[in-house]
């Protein structure tokens, strides 16, 4: 029955291809669901709905709705109906399914919406006979272009290249193949491209690239002796063979020289060791407090590319200042988009009770909850309790067998039932931190009947050994660094060495890294791209366990 007083909802008013969409409502209903949940959602959509909204603008808000619920394929099938001849209404339905083909991983669908925004913003400015696109958003556009571009390996970008039917997308996969190639053969599209839209101005600082001249002298500042020597001598590992491969003449091979952080007094007398040597660019320090006094230092004379990331960054641009590392952080970041991209919604994140813990808790939750996610519940796994109680309380199953109990108590009889998991989560984020946790935890998740919940971990549950213990871990998806992935054989400097390996290709692109947030390349760590205030951040492989060995998820 209609509770008293309820509204019939009307079906949304007729729309013509012409009109244009209803922003406001549709960004409100958005906002609302970020902010409230779907539920909340919905009630305004209806009441949108009954003021009267035309059916384009309702149904693109339909298709928010089922998206933010998890019906992906419903979603993309609501926005494709989209029928809108507006400039700025196919621009607003083409951010939005770049936006979700991103989130999804599918980098070459989500490249090609961004072209077509790109030709729309052309089209737009020549209708209106004034260049009303600013320099600044121009450069966003394609950087962005160019930053899901270089998700593709050289396979993809070749077929597409290949059937490319439009000789302007042909030329932006062509460019990045050029760039990946060197210098001259980015100099020969340019000269083979004159007038393309990639050249006005050119995406990721180019220019800027083009011209950089690489360093004389490096000093690296690495922990060569006591507690972390090994550490310290698996990163130069890193960096003598990238500096090698890098520079095959040794006559245009920079000088390399290492200042030992462990005899100094400070990083900051390091630094100024290395200066005074004769370093025109500094790799290092290591440690995490030392890269902190590094980067809080007024004034940089030469430019520094730290090995680890400062607790606290500067809220604003930094100059002469990188800092690359193999951050957990932005691990978790990324296995929240892509639970999410996966059509999953509602999260059951386990955790250990350490700071490591804390920290990946929060990155995680940072991305998940501002994309739409929602975190049902957390486990903080403690000392005091048995594990198994513990996530079987959290999956619900305890309170269940419970109940069954109960029922067998009140009637002295066998109950036809079995325990059962809570249902208001569908993804589960096992955020172990080491290998012999994880084959502990995922078997008491299946135990507790959360086995067909997809879960989603760190490379911090891969030791780099396809030993039989990895069964355990079957179908648990992580991210791993692609040097990892690669290699013959894996210990734990392996990621340690790519990152110096990472660090000696930086050079090449540290000054144009500080003209641009789009990704600079594919090193042996991640895809990596430079924040404003310094930070390196990087994207790993997707990859699950696969009859206890790791396998790739397919690039889309």
């Amino acid at each position: 029955m209609e509770a008293p007083g309820q509204q019939d909802i009307p079906e949304p008013l007729p729309a013509s291809p012409d009109q244009q969409l209803d922003l406001a409502a549709i960004n409100a209903v958005r906002n609302r669901i970020l902010t409230e949940g779907v539920v909340a959602g919905r009630i305004l959509r209806d009441a949108f709905l009954i003021k009267g909204i035309d059916a384009t603008s309702a149904g693109i808000i339909d298709a928010d709705i089922a998206w933010f619920s998890g019906d992906v394929e419903l979603a993309q099938r609501l926005i494709k109906g989209a029928d809108t001849s507006t400039i700025d209404g196919q621009l607003f339905v083409l951010a939005t399914v770049e936006e979700r083909a991103r989130i999804q991983g599918r980098w070459l669908d989500a490249a090609r919406f961004a072209h077509y925004q790109i030709k729309l913003g052309l089209t737009s400015a020549q209708l209106s006979n004034t260049n009303t696109r600013s320099t600044q958003s121009v450069t966003a556009a394609g950087d962005n272009l160019w930053t899901l571009l270089m998700h593709l390996d050289d396979g993809q970008l070749g077929r597409a290249a290949a059937t490319a039917d439009d000789p302007g997308w042909r030329g932006w996969l062509t460019l990045v193949q050029a760039y990946r190639s060197g210098r001259n053969a980015t100099y020969n599209w340019l000269a083979t491209h004159p007038g393309h839209t990639a050249t006005k101005p050119l995406p990721a600082a180019l220019d800027t690239w083009l011209d950089a001249q690489p360093p004389e002298s490096i000093g690296v500042l690495l922990p060569l002796s006591g507690r972390l020597q090994s550490a310290g001598n698996a990163v130069l590992e890193g960096i003598t063979e990238g500096l090698y491969r890098k520079f095959p003449d040794p006559k245009q091979r920079p000088r390399l020289f290492t200042v030992d952080t462990e005899l100094r007094p400070s990083a900051v007398l390091a630094y100024r060791d290395a200066i005074n040597e004769g370093a025109d660019l500094v790799i290092g320090p290591l440690i995490k407090s030392e890269a902190q006094t590094l980067e809080s230092l007024k004034e940089r004379p030469t430019p520094v590319i730290a090995l680890n990331r400062p607790e606290v960054y500067a809220s604003t641009g930094v100059a002469n200042w990188s800092a690359m590392s193999l951050a957990p952080e932005d691990e978790a970041r990324q296995i929240a988009q892509l639970a999410f991209g996966r059509g999953q919604r509602k999260a059951l994140v386990i955790r250990p009770d350490s700071e490591w813990g804390r920290r990946m808790e929060v990155a995680l939750n940072e991305v998940w909850r501002g994309i739409g996610g929602v975190t049902a519940s957390t486990l903080t796994l403690e000392d005091t309790t048995a594990i198994s109680e513990q996530i079987g309380s959290s999956a619900g199953s305890v309170a269940s067998e419970r109940r069954i109990q109960m029922l067998e108590a009140a009637f002295e009889a066998p109950v036809a039932s079995r325990p059962r998991r809570r249902q208001d989560f569908d993804v589960i984020f096992l955020l172990a931190s080491d290998p012999a946790q994880a084959r502990r935890l995922r078997p008491l998740l299946i135990y507790h009947y959360s086995g067909d919940v997809p879960v989603y971990s760190s490379s911090a549950v891969y030791s780099g050994h396809d030993h039989g213990q990895n069964q355990d871990l079957n179908d648990l998806i992580l991210v791993e660094t692609p040097a990892v992935l690669q290699a013959l054989n894996v210990d734990r400097y392996t990621r340690l060495q790519a990152l110096g390996f990472d660090a000696i290709d930086m050079i090449d692109h540290w000054q144009q890294a500080e003209a641009t947030e789009a990704i600079l390349f594919q090193g042996r760590t991640g895809l990596l791209k430079r924040l404003s205030n310094g930070e390196i951040e990087r994207e790993l492989k997707s990859v699950s366990f696969d009859v206890g060995k790791l396998k790739a998820l397919p690039i889309r």
